[in-house]
């Protein structure tokens, strides 16, 4: 909240926000709201509370990690270290954008 006030007291040409987290976002939509603008704001990591905001139109966006996924590849991913099978040294997991 309060970075975000005061980016746009240095900043009247904000358009759009990219938080770190849902929670930075909300926060950030509450310093939006306050200083009657209109700013695209997307939040990250698919929080009931962030999900619940992009369903109200009040956040553009939030991006939703896959924590039953990437559980699943760390431990097939582990299984083939134990039997001594060469795996990736990154191993991305898809993110999911929510924007309804």
């Amino acid at each position: 909240l309060n970075v975000m006030e005061n980016l746009l007291a240095a900043n009247s040409d904000v358009q759009a926000v990219f938080a770190q987290n849902d929670e930075m976002a909300l926060g950030a939509l509450r310093a939006v709201q306050a200083s009657g603008k209109n700013i695209l704001i997307v939040g990250f990591d698919g929080t009931d509370d962030g999900i619940s905001a992009v369903k109200r139109g009040m956040l553009g966006a939030t991006i939703a990690q896959q924590p039953a996924l990437i559980g699943e590849l760390g431990v097939e991913t582990a299984d083939k270290v134990l039997k001594g099978q060469t795996v990736e040294k990154n191993i991305p997991v898809p993110l999911k954008v929510i924007t309804k």
